[in-house]
């Protein structure tokens, strides 16, 4: 068990991220700029810039030594 549990954890890395590849190229931002005057992409882009906010801020406060030590590498 403890002989595949790497592996396994480097092809869980590998396929989670092709899913988040798989979901960007799944968006069509000419599709968006052409509905209802754009309103669509503006909308998509405000919510992927907030994400990215969140998630930042999230990881900063979890890893940045507030809630967990900072790890040593």
């Amino acid at each position: 068990m403890k002989q595949t549990s790497g592996a396994m954890g480097c092809l869980r890395t590998i396929w989670f991220a092709l899913a988040l590849v798989a979901i960007g190229l799944e968006a069509r931002l000419t599709d968006l700029l052409t509905l209802d005057e754009g309103r669509p992409l503006v909308g998509f882009v405000l919510a992927q810039a907030f994400n990215v906010v969140w998630t930042l801020l999230l990881a900063w406060l979890i890893f940045g030594g507030l809630f967990l030590p900072v790890p040593v590498i």
